[in-house]
């Protein structure tokens, strides 16, 4: 989780955070899912979209580069995962932040 959390905003693989905890791809699945109960892209998501929440309290930035600072490449996917784990889009979560 250490290792996801800190490299949440580009490319990640489970491949990758396999090697780095020196495990197989496999185990390591097994393991999120037994202890976390999610997959390892669920897992990635929630993180991806739990630092961009923190990042709409900037009006200032677009959606489009926070979704692309939190790891994102595509707009479309970011707002679709957005909304299936938050309820509402993104662009609806930041004016209930800011009261609008």
């Amino acid at each position: 989780m250490e290792y996801i959390e800190g490299n949440y905003n580009r490319k990640l693989t489970l491949s990758e955070v396999a090697e780095k905890t020196y495990v197989s791809q496999w185990h390591l699945s097994k393991l999120l899912n037994r202890h976390v109960g999610q997959s390892f892209s669920e897992i990635l998501n929630r993180v991806r979209i739990d630092a961009a929440k923190k990042l709409l309290k900037e009006p200032y930035l677009r959606i489009g580069d926070i979704s692309e600072q939190v790891g994102f490449l595509d707009l479309a996917h970011f707002s679709r995962v957005f909304k299936k784990q938050e309820g509402i889009s993104a662009n609806e979560y930041r004016n209930k932040l800011l009261g609008k």
